[in-house]
Formats: C-alpha cells, structure tokens, sequence
C-alpha cells in the first residue's frame, strides 16, 4: 500500500508542474502568436514622415486586434489565433492600405512581415481640366492641376483609361501614373502601349486623370477585381476621349 500511494503522489506532483498558471499544459498545441512588422511613411511626395502612430489592425476579428507602429515604424499585433486574414493600415491624412489575405500560421513562434510597405498621404493635387491631342502614333494627354506642378514643386498624377465612358478608379482597363513639373502636365502613351493593352487602331478610349501620391498605398483587391489606389484626390475634370491612332 505505501508504494501505491507513494507512485500517485509522484504521479500527481508530475501533472500539477506541467500546468501552466493560465490552466494549459505544455501539452496543450499552440492556437495563436504574434504578428510582427513595420511601415515606412512619406509625404505626397518623397519626404519622409515620422513612423509612428500609424494603426495596423486585423480585419474580422472581435475584439478588433490593433496595434501602433512606433517611431522605426514597427508593431506588433498581438496573439493573433492563426488564420489567413486581410491586415489594414490606417493613419490620419493617409490613404488606407490593405494587405490582403495574409497567412499567418503556426510556426513555433511569430509571424514576421518581411516586406516592408512605403506608404504615403493622399494627393492634395486636384486636376481642374483635362485636354488631348494626337501626334503621329502618340496621344499626348494634358492636365491643369491646382497647385500647379513646377521644378520646385512636383505634383503626381494617374490616369485612367477605358472603352466605357464612365471610366474611372472604379472602372477601367489600364492605369499608369506620372509626375508634373509644368503646367498644364503632359503625359505620353505610344500607339505600341495601347495596343499592348488590348486597344485597337481606330477606337475611342475615355481617360480620365486624378492626383495621386508618390507612394500611391495600391493593393489588389480580388473581392473587387481590381487594383485599388487609395491616395487619389477626388476632385477630377470629366473624362474625354480620343481615337487610338
């Protein structure tokens, strides 16, 4: 009888130190963990801003998991339960970024975000008028911006072509961005790019153009089935048109 209760002393003395204070056993599989990263903030332009402050959430989850980015722009969310998820970067003055469907999964340890995104404000350019002109096999596209683009004050922007009239950021078929240093800007498309793109001699494409930042903060969207560009100034001329040459 005393080695019987001796062995489920011993027995009993094993299970209560693998218990942990929080109930779970060493035993227990690992459900959750950090997710670790960073951001680097800019201007409209190529100024760097300061890191800090930026708020980077985990979309779907309840309570919503935050976090900061400190001032070397890190954060780290905290005991994620491991999933695939959409990550959403938000900061006052900035176009919201998403990194879509971000698989974090049991590793042992965290999960670290190895690229780190360039973000920027969103473009305080507005494009006042919108004009085009056809030179040999070039459509030359001009843009009144307000301010105006100058050597020493740079402004960009991007537009948008479609077939459909209501071309726009919601609607379109190529996209391609540029910078302005004069006034009205121009922007160049080859007949070669167009063509590339699917258009063809002799049709009509609507383009519009909005401004935009350096760092445009676009992601991929598949529930949209587009490229999104957060950083774009709503205010815009109406789109015109022009014939592929």
């Amino acid at each position: 009888m005393k080695k019987i209760g001796y062995s489920l002393a011993i027995l009993a003395a094993v299970l209560l130190s693998s218990c942990k204070k929080d109930g779970t056993t060493d035993q227990d599989p690992l459900t959750k963990a950090n997710i670790v990263g960073s951001v680097s903030l800019y201007d409209e332009g190529t100024n760097q801003l300061s890191n800090a402050d930026m708020t980077v959430l985990v979309e779907g989850t309840s309570p919503v998991i935050s976090a900061l980015t400190d001032s070397t722009g890190r954060f780290v969310l905290p005991d994620v339960p491991f999933g695939v998820y959409n990550l959403v970067y938000e900061k006052n003055a900035f176009g919201t970024y998403k990194r879509i469907n971000f698989e974090h999964r049991n590793t042992g340890s965290f999960t670290q975000i190895n690229s780190t995104p360039s973000l920027g404000q969103k473009s305080s350019t507005e494009v006042t008028n919108l004009s085009a002109s056809i030179s040999g096999d070039t459509v030359i596209i001009y843009s009144t911006t307000n301010p105006a683009g100058n050597i020493g004050n740079k402004r960009y922007l991007r537009y948008f072509l479609s077939r459909d009239s209501n071309v726009g950021d919601a609607k379109y078929e190529y996209s391609s961005n540029f910078g302005a240093q004069i006034d009205p800007a121009q922007t160049r498309i080859l007949k070669s790019e167009l063509i590339n793109q699917g258009f063809v001699s002799g049709q009509s494409i609507y383009v519009k153009v909005y401004g935009d930042s350096f760092w445009s903060n676009d992601y991929d969207d598949p529930n949209l089935g587009r490229r999104v560009f957060p950083n774009l100034n709503s205010t815009a001329a109406n789109a015109i048109s022009f014939i592929v040459p």
